[in-house]
């Protein structure tokens, strides 16, 4: 027998009274009491349903898995008593619930359902399921039938090496009335229901797989550089572009050590596309200096020393250069890029701070013609290095 919750209430018919009644001319009279209670006993039996653990009955699932597979189901929910409040017939004949739960447990039962009427491939995405709600509720009508109402609330996520990436979550919600009698009618509904939210996050799936970051398999990096047309305050840097003695527009004057003074910074901006399940990421390097951050005195104002300024600025392009660099040859993931980049920017300063420094003291802020020879063949094949790169 299929059904997992029977009802048994099988009334005599005449051919089994006429039975009975032959049998009992058979039987000594003193015997007659006791087999009168046996009949009894065996008659307010078979009159109350009898009820069992539900297991879901195997039926092919009516989807094709859209670029995924279901590796686990994991029960969430906070209530973790039985799955349904069934009404029954008691051995009065009298309507009573009764608490009825999946064989063997719900991410059991559901899991195992799954398997068995689902395809699985391995080979694409894997897929945590999360029971958060699964409850039926039945209540007796004044006609007599009874209401049955299942509420089911499933969260869907990507298992990754870190844990669960979230996707999607599902409610829904199935409303039935059925005679008291027909207690087999309960499995399927509860079948139905929990496939509906299958349905459901297949078609998420169909829709999304192209187009949500978590879905993503890989990344593209596109770089550029920065520029603003008509130029401001700010000068973002550009080979076509050198400093002039024109751009050191501070009003306030450099150290007394010094005869002129630049401060490069460097920044991007960043933008994101998803096509075809790629993210496409747009960095902007922003090499730049602000003509307002710029000093220098009246005096000494020759191509030696604009050039020492200018060496400054070419390190804050060597940098740039390298966070792209690194950012290539780090081989990132839709899962590990962003962390990435944002550590990277911040060692990249790291390092574009200390090798300002190391410029300003082996030179002596320009004043060690010879170092400054050593550092203007340096940072010349260092930009020779990255004409070479991607």
């Amino acid at each position: 027998m299929n059904d997992k919750i029977g009802h048994a209430k099988c009334p005599p018919t005449n051919q089994t009274l006429s039975y009975i009644y032959n049998c009992m001319q058979r039987i000594p009279k003193k015997s007659l009491i006791v087999f009168f209670f046996l009949i009894s006993g065996l008659t307010l039996l078979t009159a109350y349903t009898v009820v069992i653990p539900i297991v879901l009955v195997d039926t092919p699932l009516p989807f094709k898995p859209a670029g995924f597979y279901i590796a686990n189901v994991i029960d969430e929910r906070t209530d973790k008593s039985a799955v349904a409040q069934l009404v029954t017939i008691n051995i009065a004949g009298k309507p009573e619930t009764n608490l009825v739960d999946f064989q063997g447990g719900t991410a059991i039962a559901v899991g195992q359902f799954i398997v068995r009427n689902l395809a699985k491939d391995i080979s694409l995405r894997a897929v945590i399921i999360e029971i958060s709600e699964l409850k039926l509720v039945e209540t007796p009508l004044a006609n007599g039938d009874i209401d049955g109402r299942i509420r089911v609330r499933l969260s869907f996520g990507l298992k990754k090496d870190y844990g669960t990436a979230h996707l999607t979550n599902y409610l829904g919600s199935l409303h039935y009335i059925r005679s008291i009698a027909n207690t087999p009618a309960i499995e399927p509904h509860l079948r139905s229901a929990l496939t509906d939210g299958l349905v459901y996050f297949n078609n998420w799936m169909d829709t999304n797989t192209d187009k949500n970051r978590a879905l993503a398999k890989r990344i593209r990096f596109i770089f550029s550089d920065y520029t603003e047309q008509p130029e401001g305050d700010t000068i973002y840097y550009s080979a076509n572009r050198p400093l002039t003695w024109a751009d050191f527009q501070s009003h306030i004057q450099p150290g007394e050590q010094y005869e002129a003074e630049v401060m490069p910074v460097f920044g991007y901006d960043y933008s994101d596309k998803i096509v075809k399940g790629v993210i496409n990421i747009h960095l902007s390097l922003k090499p730049s200096v602000a003509k307002s951050a710029c000093s220098a005195k009246p005096t000494g104002r020759d191509a030696y020393y604009l050039n020492h300024e200018q060496r400054h600025f070419d390190i804050a392009k060597i940098i740039a250069e390298q966070f792209k660099q690194k950012i290539l040859a780090a081989h990132l993931t839709p899962d590990t890029y962003e962390g990435f980049i944002n550590m990277q920017y911040f060692d990249s300063l790291r390092d574009m701070n200390a090798m300002q420094k190391s410029y300003d003291k082996e030179t002596g802020h320009g004043v060690n013609h010879t170092e400054q020879q050593a550092w203007n063949q340096r940072i010349d094949s260092l930009f020779k290095q990255f004409s070479n790169s991607p």
